[in-house]
């Protein structure tokens, strides 16, 4: 007796519908607060001629084009599944996140050639004040405001995009608050400031760039996404179950497919099967709310279905 049974969600259910939307307002409110605070930063830049503040206003503007790459990848996202896209559409969130990554590396051109020049002596030394120092000062609060909001909102909706896009403004804090380092060590007499903070900034884009690209490719390449033993823990709590093996997982932080395989009693009948494969699906979305489909592969005990090794033979923990 082999039985198969499949519950899923490819269709976009209201609570993702509403997830969706949450993510897609919080995007729209981040994006004004970052051109905002993108233009405040430019414009600094400008008047003080501080190539370390130029960076970090390129920055900032990356913030801001991350949040229109947010918000159409959610657009896509969010539509329901189709004869040609079977799974849903939710890997292009992920997309939307590695151009997320891609825009953060680009940010950094710009910079290096001002360093460049700064290094070459072609560049003017800073012209700054207590007044860019104080706005400058008010705009490190605004950021980091905006990134707990976003990272806190992430969590909440479970959304990729939106860590992602956390760490990247929360990034653009830390190059601001070197960028004001910059500037006392500036009135202090230390010529080579702006150059070291410009510096420093870089150093946190390549940071921020290497964590989102890394965190998104990870589910590109069908990274594992739940512990198979805590998977095997839920279906052994349904009675009839007898054994668990062969436990996958993969996907985004919000939409996780599972397939599993399970052992019952040889002498049950389909019926009885089939309930207790249903009533396993669902104690596995039950235990992971992120988990959108799951795939049961119904077989007869063997007297093998306790092998710890074949839970997930890849998975080193569980090497002799």
């Amino acid at each position: 007796m082999k039985h198969d049974r499949r519950v899923s969600d490819t269709s976009v259910s209201p609570p993702r519908r509403e997830r969706d939307r949450g993510v897609r307002r919080v995007l729209f409110i981040v994006l004004g607060l970052n051109l905002s605070v993108a233009a405040v930063k430019l414009t600094l830049s400008a008047t003080t001629g501080a190539l370390s503040l130029l960076a970090d206003g390129i920055h900032a503007l990356l913030d801001a084009s991350s949040n229109v790459v947010g918000i159409v990848g959610i657009a896509v996202a969010s539509r329901p599944a189709d004869a040609g896209h079977p799974y849903g559409h939710r890997r292009f969130e992920t997309l939307a996140a590695l151009c997320i990554g891609l825009l953060i590396l680009s940010g950094m051109a710009g910079i290096l050639r001002g360093l460049w020049e700064g290094i070459a002596g072609r560049r003017a030394l800073p012209d700054v004040s207590a007044l860019s120092a104080v706005v400058l000062a008010v705009t490190i609060a605004a950021n980091f405001a905006i990134s707990r909001y976003e990272s806190r909102k992430g969590a909440e909706l479970h959304s990729g995009v939106l860590q992602a896009d956390a760490d990247h403004t929360l990034s653009d804090t830390l190059g601001a608050l070197a960028v004001l380092a910059s500037f006392g060590a500036a009135w202090l007499g230390f010529r080579a400031a702006d150059l070291v903070a410009a510096v420093v900034v870089a150093l946190l884009i390549a940071r921020t760039a290497w964590s989102v690209l890394r965190e998104n490719i990870g589910v590109l390449a069908d990274r594992a996404r739940l512990d198979p033993l805590a998977v095997r823990d839920v279906a052994l709590s349904i009675a009839e179950v007898r054994g668990a093996h062969k436990i996958r997982s993969r996907g985004s932080a919000d939409h996780v497919h599972v397939d599993l395989h399970i052992h019952v009693d040889p002498s049950m009948t389909v019926e009885c099967a089939h309930r207790v494969t249903h009533d396993v699906a669902g104690a596995v979305r039950a235990a992971f709310p992120e988990v959108a489909d799951v795939l049961i592969h119904t077989e007869p005990a063997d007297g093998r279905e306790n092998d710890v090794a074949s839970i997930a033979p890849s998975d080193p923990r569980l090497r002799a």
